[in-house]
């Protein structure tokens, strides 16, 4: 196993980890300081990132924009773990060294084909993980304080070593 799905596997394992602790309530209900967004909203957001690059990849190309947005993951925390599971075991499989096109579209509604692998989109997956998480566990500390979320959840790999070294 690569380190880049060592990497993934660890992400989503720290998410299948706080998908057992989190009420339904605390998971679905719109939070003011998310301007009405979920905590579920942000991990449906995330899990449908993985999903989109393992059911499209094998075909030549990953479209982000083309999710599924299943509202069972954003109010279902047990339905999420389930997901997660699926993703964990679809890691577990060797990784293709093929490229792929990233289709694109932002300001218009044309498409912009970027050519990418695997591997790139691995490392987009983690970093785009956390940083979902990172505003999942702001959003937990503020208005569910009684949530134990872990203090590396949400925390780049980069800054957890770098505060490794400096607090030392």
């Amino acid at each position: 196993m690569t380190l880049l799905q060592r990497t993934n596997l660890d992400v989503l394992l720290q998410l299948k980890d706080l998908l057992k602790i989190i009420s339904p309530a605390a998971y679905s209900d719109p939070l003011p300081l998310l301007h009405g967004s979920s905590v579920g909203q942000h991990v449906r957001h995330t899990l449908e990132f993985y999903q989109c690059l393992f059911e499209q990849a094998p075909h030549g190309f990953v479209d982000y924009d083309a999710r599924q947005r299943d509202l069972r993951l954003e109010n279902d925390p047990a339905f999420s773990i389930t997901k997660v599971e699926q993703l964990v075991e679809a890691l577990k499989e060797p990784i293709p060294t093929t490229q792929i096109i990233l289709k694109a579209s932002f300001l218009e509604n044309d498409t912009e084909e970027i050519q990418t692998t695997w591997a790139r989109e691995l490392v987009y997956m983690a970093e785009h993980a956390i940083h979902h998480f990172a505003i999942i566990k702001i959003a937990l500390r503020e208005q569910f304080p009684e949530i134990a979320v872990p203090i590396h959840f949400g925390v780049a790999y980069s800054t957890i070593k770098y505060r490794e070294v400096v607090l030392a």
